[in-house]
C-alpha cells in the first residue's frame, strides 16, 4: 500500500554544479518525464534526488522510497542473471526471490514466449548478454522491487522493440497502481506526451510545460 505522506518530490534551491542551473520544482505523484538535449542536466539532477549526490543548502522531500534505474551497471561476468536478481532482492531483503520475480513477470504475459525469453536470460552467465539484454533484465529486475518512486535514465537503450513494448507494459502499470516515475528518454513515444507531467530543462533550470 502506498503511504499518503511525501506523496510529491519537491526540490527547493538545488543548484547544478558546473551547469549553474537552479533548480525549484514539484514532481507530483504519476507519470514524469524528464525532457532536455544531452548534457543539460537530467542525469546530474536525477542523482541528486536519488541521494547519489548531496548539497547542503538545498532541499529534498519526498524521495525517502525510491528505486534509481540508472545507466551504469557494474556486475561480474562470470555470473548469472539470475545471480544479479538474487543480490538485488537479498539488499531489499526478499525471500524466495526467483518466484517472486516469476510471479511478477508472469502477471504481465503468462506462460508466453515473452517471459520464456526472459527467464532464459537469467541462465546466462552476464558477460554473454548483449548491452541491449543486460538493459532490458536489469530494469526489469529493479521494477519488480516495491518503492513508491522509480527514476528510471534511458531504460530503453539499445533494447529491441519487442522488449520495448513489455517494458512500457510494466512502466504504466506502475503509474496506474499511482507510483511515481520520472522518466528520461529519446524515445518518441506517443503516450508519453499523451500521460506525462512534462518536465522541461531551461537554459537557467527546468519548467513544467503541462
Amino acid at each position: 500500500m502506498i503511504s499518503t505522506e511525501n506523496k510529491n518530490i519537491i526540490i527547493h534551491e538545488l543548484t547544478l554544479p558546473h551547469i549553474n542551473k537552479k533548480i525549484n520544482i514539484e514532481f507530483e505523484r504519476g507519470f514524469n518525464y524528464l525532457r532536455g538535449e544531452n548534457g543539460c542536466g537530467k542525469t546530474l539532477l536525477l542523482d541528486y534526488i536519488s541521494g547519489l549526490r548531496k548539497q547542503k543548502n538545498a532541499l529534498i522531500q519526498g524521495n525517502e522510497s525510491i528505486l534509481y534505474i540508472n545507466q551504469s551497471i557494474f556486475f561480474s561476468d562470470r555470473l548469472l542473471g539470475r545471480d544479479f536478481l538474487q543480490f538485488f532482492y537479498q539488499l531489499d531483503c526478499v525471500k524466495h526471490g526467483k518466484l517472486v520475480f516469476e510471479h511478477y513477470v508472469t502477471s504481465f504475459y503468462g506462460e508466453s514466449e515473452e517471459s520464456q525469453i526472459l527467464f532464459q536470460l537469467m541462465e546466462k552467465q552476464w558477460g554473454m548478454l548483449s548491452s541491449g539484454e543486460k538493459n532490458f533484465l536489469y530494469t526489469i529486475i529493479l521494477l519488480s522491487l516495491q518503492r513508491e518512486w522509480y527514476i528510471l535514465d534511458e531504460p530503453f537503450t539499445f533494447i529491441d522493440e519487442n522488449r520495448k513494448k513489455l517494458l512500457w507494459d510494466m512502466i504504466k502499470a506502475k503509474v496506474y497502481a499511482g507510483h511515481g516515475i520520472i522518466l528520461t528518454s529519446h524515445e518518441e513515444q506517443k503516450w508519453i506526451e499523451e500521460k506525462a507531467f512534462i518536465i522541461e530543462f531551461t537554459k537557467t533550470g527546468v519548467k513544467r510545460c503541462n
